[in-house]
């Protein structure tokens, strides 16, 4: 009989490592478990976590091990698009039917604008244009001195920027605080205005949205929390995300299954009897 050529694969514990390895490479760059944007290396990182930590021995443990990795990649997957769906559902911009049920004490064209830029806003910026609406109010009803205003490049940078561009506006570049506190615009009306509070005006009517905002601050507040707990079970209701996250978890632990009974069987097939010829 003519004796087979085949080697029988791999003898030694490493050998089986290394075979189980090649194996476990086999098919796993697919268009079916990789998708265009993801990243080959990522998901081999993962795979080669899957071997440190099983160390599959023969093909059958190799094939295991590398649904158990496509099933915690797609796994991964999904939670990346539930999360980044999420995001942008509650990152929203706010439009007219988000506001419809709240009696917001801003008028009803602005309400939107407010309530995104209310959303936007950190702590830095909150206070930083609190200050520059103040500050606003305050050189409409009372003339700033030279000192206030020269004072706006550090208590208000973004108010002192809008003053040096009506300035520029005005073709007076180099006149700064010292000449603000006395210049006077004329109105198409004819009549004459100090040059900050007229600044002042302007900046209250460009931003009304925004000003109207930080006048009702603490009122918005309660409105953008109802809207997004509202979008948020909208959200989950429509996506059904858990039955995917169930199905994974599911054909990932009967896979982990099926591994355990592999090794107990090999383990098992392995085992050598030690007993005494004599004894029983």
């Amino acid at each position: 009989m003519t004796q087979s050529k085949r080697t029988g694969g791999p003898k030694t514990p490493e050998g089986k490592r290394v075979s189980a390895h090649n194996a476990l490479k086999t098919g796993a760059y697919t268009s079916l478990i990789i998708l265009p944007g993801e990243s080959e290396q990522d998901f081999q990182q993962l795979a080669d976590q899957f071997i440190h930590d099983f160390v599959p021995q023969d093909i059958v443990e190799a094939s295991l091990v590398h649904t158990l990795t496509v099933l915690t990649w797609k796994q991964l997957r999904t939670q990346k698009i539930e999360h980044a769906a999420l995001v942008r559902t509650l990152a929203a911009i706010f439009d007219l039917a988000d506001c419809y049920k709240f009696n917001l004490p801003i008028p009803g064209e602005y309400r939107p604008g407010a309530l995104s830029f209310v959303d936007r806003l950190t702590e830095a910026n909150e206070r930083a244009w609190v200050t520059a609406v103040t500050l606003c109010k305050q050189f409409i009803q009372h003339p700033p001195t030279a000192e206030a205003l020269r004072s706006l490049e550090f208590t208000s940078p973004t108010l002192y920027q809008y003053f040096e561009s009506r300035a520029v506006a005005m073709n007076a570049p180099d006149q700064g605080p010292a000449r603000w506190a006395t210049m006077e615009i004329k109105a198409f009306s004819g009549e004459v205005c100090p040059f900050a509070e007229s600044c002042s005006r302007a900046f209250l009517n460009e931003y009304k949205s925004e000003a109207s905002a930080i006048e009702h601050i603490a009122l918005l507040r309660q409105p953008i929390k109802e809207i997004k707990e509202a979008r948020l079970l909208k959200f989950m209701q429509q996506q059904n995300m858990q039955r995917v996250h169930d199905d994974l978890d599911r054909a990932f632990y009967r896979t982990l299954s099926e591994l355990r009974k592999h090794q107990l069987w090999r383990k098992a097939k392995n085992m050598i009897d030690v007993t005494p010829e004599g004894e029983t």
